[in-house]
């Protein structure tokens, strides 16, 4: 193998290698691309489950007062049927 011969064929190994950095590096620039979209669309659902999740939790506080307004009539109106009767 001459000089040139192994100029030429390290030439062309580089032009190669440099080829495929390339390459490569347009498919890093994409991937990070689409992960950086995934990672966004994970932050928007959570922070949607987030205020889900408080409008179920005000919902509730709001059925359980209901409740123990319920439950607090109904034991006053019993105790009265009670004194009621106790005096009869």
């Amino acid at each position: 193998m001459t000089n040139e011969e192994f100029q030429k064929l390290v030439i062309e190994k580089l032009t190669s290698i440099d080829q495929e950095i390339s390459n490569v590096k347009k498919s890093l620039v994409k991937l990070e691309n689409e992960q950086g979209l995934k990672v966004s669309a994970l932050f928007d659902a959570r922070e949607v489950q987030f205020d889900t999740n408080e409008r179920i939790f005000n919902t509730l506080n709001r059925i359980e007062s209901k409740v123990d307004r319920m439950s607090f009539k109904s034991f006053n109106s019993y105790s009265k049927e009670q004194t009621d009767n106790k005096q009869v």
